[in-house]
């Protein structure tokens, strides 16, 4: 039995309902828990390359890529990689234009411990490379040193974006060849 119902609770059911689930496969010589608390959260982050660069967020000190939670009932991940583009940077984009990159994972990486992204790349053409603000957050362009694969000035990113950047760089320059 795995050790990972400390946050959960035993609860009763009818003879009726224990042998519906007896039918269903499931064995009935072992507690029946309801989950309490989630797992573990889904997010998106996404890189948008732009010319010889990519946008970012800046926040306190750290860059980020757009991005957060999705919601896991409501939205596909892709749906929640649309809007947070539109609602952190103000650009629409269609979910194809979303290139899947990678997924983090490891339990180390934040400090929430049980945080899963999925990173995302996306090469806009149309787009102006510049700063600037929209509404409330510091949207800015950064030049990318693509032999490295990594930004052409030095930077503090937030987490582990720096990562998600680098593998970002890579297709990109897959896609190029």
């Amino acid at each position: 039995m795995v050790k990972l119902l400390e946050r959960s609770i035993r609860f009763t059911m009818s003879t009726q309902q224990i042998s519906s689930l007896g039918d269903l496969g499931i064995a009935l010589n072992q507690p029946l828990y309801v989950y309490q608390k989630q797992m573990f959260s889904l997010t998106v982050s996404v890189v948008l390359v732009v010319e010889n660069g990519v946008l970012l967020l800046k926040k306190e000190d750290a860059y980020r890529f757009p991005g957060g939670d999705v919601k896991a009932t409501q939205e596909s991940v892709q749906f929640a990689a649309v809007r947070y583009v539109k609602e952190q940077t103000g650009i629409m984009l269609k979910k194809e234009a979303f290139i899947p990159v990678d997924f983090r994972s490891d339990p180390e990486r934040t400090p929430f411990k049980n945080v899963v992204d999925i990173g995302f790349v996306c090469i806009l053409h149309d787009v102006l490379a510049s700063s600037y603000s929209h509404g409330n957050i510091d949207v800015r362009w950064e030049e990318v040193d693509f032999e490295n694969k990594c930004l052409a000035r030095e930077s503090l990113f937030y987490l582990d974006h720096e990562l998600l950047l680098e593998r970002a760089i890579g297709i990109v320059g897959m896609m190029k060849e």
